[in-house]
């Protein structure tokens, strides 16, 4: 499966099924790898099986645990700050395919962030206020 095609397949299975899998060891423990310029990644599975079939070796211990995909993209903000990033991960393939949590965050719109009008109420909305946003996602996308 080329990259695309393994972006767009866990990015559905994501919104389908409204979780994705994670390994952990313990409660706010997750299974992370390393790349060889010392950045870590957070590996994350579009199914329970995905998941299960990489516990071994150093994982032998952790178990396969789910997140809700609000609550996933809430947590990129966090680990971003951390400089921890996102390595998607398959059952069919030993690589991964690793991205900044903000990228990943930038993956995840429009499956969980709700428009101007829906976060502010209809009664509240006004078109020239909400036109600023764009201004504040350039400014975001310079950092």
């Amino acid at each position: 499966m080329d990259n695309v095609n393994q972006i767009t397949a866990f990015l559905q299975a994501a919104e389908e099924k409204g979780m994705l899998w994670l390994l952990e060891a313990k409660p706010g423990l997750f299974a992370m790898l390393e790349d060889g310029d010392g950045n870590s990644f957070i590996p994350v599975w579009a199914s329970e099986e995905e998941a299960k079939s990489n516990i071994s070796d150093d994982w032998s211990d952790y178990a396969v645990t789910t997140m809700g995909v609000d609550e996933f993209v809430d947590w990129l903000n966090e680990l971003g700050n951390d400089g921890i990033g996102i390595a998607l991960s398959s059952s069919n393939s030993d690589s991964v395919l690793p991205f900044p949590a903000y990228i990943m965050k930038k993956m995840f719109k429009g499956i969980t962030e709700k428009s101007d009008k829906d976060l502010v109420g209809e009664e509240f909305y006004d078109e020239e206020w909400a036109d600023g946003f764009d201004e504040l996602d350039e400014l975001e996308d310079e950092e």
